[in-house]
């Protein structure tokens, strides 16, 4: 077990006065670092399986918004984040489902718009670094849609005229648009993008 790195003086201090209590933040401490973020080390085929599921699920049930749960799912396969997991429903929630609230109750940090180049920059890189992150386009009807950040590559997108973060996104209104590993700017046109934000979530 590796000791926390604090000052040699006291640290030899609290081994000696309090020896279970040094022991017990040594075990805390290798707690939280076990479980903050990770990555699903079989996620391209795993995301690749749910986006085969997703497709079935569009051409099979007659609501297709029940479908739009996938989103949530997808979250959960490539970060091990179930953020959009309802526990009383015992299912992933659909985009509808998801308000603005549930961004801003602290668990997300808004890393800024699709129109920022460091926004976009911040998301690729914390991406790589194992962490969840979304792009979210809100209408100002309320309409929403939900794209999932990769681990992989910034691109230069032409039709943006930014460096674009990886990423996969699945439309159940228009299923054939859906994608994996792919630019951002496959899932948000260019007029759409000041409408979407990047939230990173908080561990």
């Amino acid at each position: 077990m590796r000791l926390p790195n604090y000052p040699i003086c006291f640290r030899n201090l609290l081994v000696k006065l309090h020896p279970s209590l040094y022991v017990a933040i040594c075990f805390l401490l290798i707690f939280s670092q076990s479980h903050g973020q990770s990555l699903n080390e079989n996620w391209k085929q795993e995301l690749s399986n749910s986006m085969t599921q997703f497709l079935n699920c569009t051409s099979t049930s007659p609501e297709k918004y029940q479908c739009s749960s996938f989103i949530g799912e997808s979250v959960a396969k490539v970060y091990k984040v179930n953020a959009f997991y309802s526990d009383k429903l015992k299912r992933y929630l659909q985009i509808f489902e998801i308000s603005n609230s549930m961004l801003d109750n602290g668990q997300w940090t808004l890393l800024g718009h699709a129109y920022e180049q460091k926004a976009l920059n911040e998301a690729q890189k914390n991406a790589n670094d194992k962490k969840a992150v979304i792009a979210v386009y809100t209408t100002s009807a309320g309409g929403k849609h939900i794209a999932l950040i990769l681990p992989g590559q910034l691109e230069y997108s032409g039709s943006w005229g930014f460096n674009v973060p990886n990423s996969a996104s699945f439309f159940f209104d228009n299923p054939t648009k859906s994608y994996l590993d792919k630019g951002l700017s496959y899932a948000f046109g260019k007029n759409m993008i000041k409408d979407v934000a990047l939230y990173c979530r908080k561990y």
